[in-house]
C-alpha cells in the first residue's frame, strides 16, 4: 500500500510538473527529474512483481499496473516535443491512477512458468494499449478544441494546448504505431496460444480482432478519403473502447466473476 501511493504521489507531481513547464521553463528539469524517479521507482516494483508472482503471471491489477508503467514511458518519449506537453502530463495523471493499484493483486499458481513467447505477447499487447489510450486521450483533447473553435471561444483556450493539426498528426501516428503493435500481438496469441477455449481467451480475441478492424479501417479511410476531424474521433474512442473490453473487461470477468485465470 505505502509503495502504491509513493508512486501515486510520485505520477501525479511529473504530472504537474510537466504541464507547469510548458509556461514556465526553469520547471524542466525537476520535472524529468521527478518523472524518472517515478519510472524507475515502478520498474522496480514491477521486477519485483515478477519474482514473486513468476513472470508475468499477471491478474488484472498488475495488468493495470503494467499498463501505466508502459503509459509514464510513453509519456516521457512524447514530452520531449515541448507542444506535446499537455499530452504526456495527461498521460503520467494517467499512469498515476494505474500505479496506485500496484501491489494488490494476488498470486496465480500455474502448472508450467510462463515462456518468452507469452511474455513477448504480454508486452506487445500493453504497448499496442498504451499508445491506443494515447491516440484516444488525443482524439478527446481534439474534441475539446473542436468544440471552443466552434462557439468561437478561442480566446479562452488554454496556452499550452497546441494546434489543432499538430495534435491530429499526433494521433494517427499513435495510431499507426499502436496497429503495428496490436497487430503483432494478435499474431503472437494466434501462434503460441493453444486452446482459445480452454484457456477461456475467445471472448478477448474476438474484442481484439473487432479494435484491430477497427483501427484498419481508420487508417485506410485516412490514406484513401483523407478522414480527419469528428469522424476520425469517433472510430478512434470506439476503437479503444472495444480494446479496452477486450484487454480489461474480459480480465475482470475471467478473474473477479468467474474465477479463473490465464496468463
Amino acid at each position: 500500500m505505502i509503495l502504491a501511493i509513493t508512486l501515486y504521489l510520485l505520477y501525479t507531481a511529473a504530472a504537474w510538473l510537466m504541464l507547469r513547464c510548458v509556461n514556465k521553463p526553469r520547471l524542466e528539469p525537476i520535472a524529468w527529474v521527478v518523472s524518472l524517479a517515478a519510472i524507475v521507482a515502478h520498474s522496480d516494483a514491477i521486477v519485483h512483481m515478477m519474482r514473486v508472482n513468476g513472470p508475468f503471471s499477471i491478474g488484472l491489477p498488475e495488468a493495470v499496473s503494467l499498463l501505466a508503467w508502459t503509459l509514464a514511458v510513453l509519456a516521457g518519449l512524447i514530452s520531449i516535443d515541448r507542444q506535446n506537453r499537455v499530452l504526456g502530463a495527461i498521460l503520467l495523471a494517467s499512469a498515476a491512477l494505474g500505479a496506485a493499484v500496484t501491489g494488490t493483486g494476488r498470486t496465480y499458481a500455474e502448472a508450467t512458468a510462463p515462456g518468452w513467447e507469452l511474455t513477448a505477447h504480454i508486452l506487445l499487447s500493453m504497448g499496442a494499449a498504451a499508445l491506443l489510450f494515447a491516440a484516444a486521450v488525443t482524439a478527446l483533447l481534439l474534441v475539446f478544441l473542436d468544440r471552443r473553435l466552434r462557439t468561437r471561444r478561442i480566446a479562452h483556450l488554454p496556452s499550452v494546448l497546441p494546434p489543432l493539426d499538430a495534435l491530429e498528426k499526433v494521433m494517427f501516428r499513435l495510431i499507426g504505431a499502436g496497429f503495428v503493435l496490436l497487430t503483432l500481438s494478435l499474431f503472437t496469441g494466434f501462434v503460441f496460444v493453444t486452446n482459445l477455449f480452454t484457456q477461456h481467451l475467445i471472448h478477448k480475441t474476438v474484442l481484439s480482432l473487432a479494435a484491430w478492424t477497427i483501427f484498419g479501417v481508420l487508417l485506410i479511410g485516412r490514406s484513401r478519403f483523407g478522414w480527419r476531424g469528428r469522424s476520425a474521433v469517433g472510430w478512434t474512442l470506439s476503437g479503444f473502447g472495444v480494446l479496452a473490453l477486450a484487454y480489461f473487461g474480459a480480465k475482470f470477468v475471467l478473474e473477479d466473476v468467474l474465477g479463473r485465470h490465464w496468463g
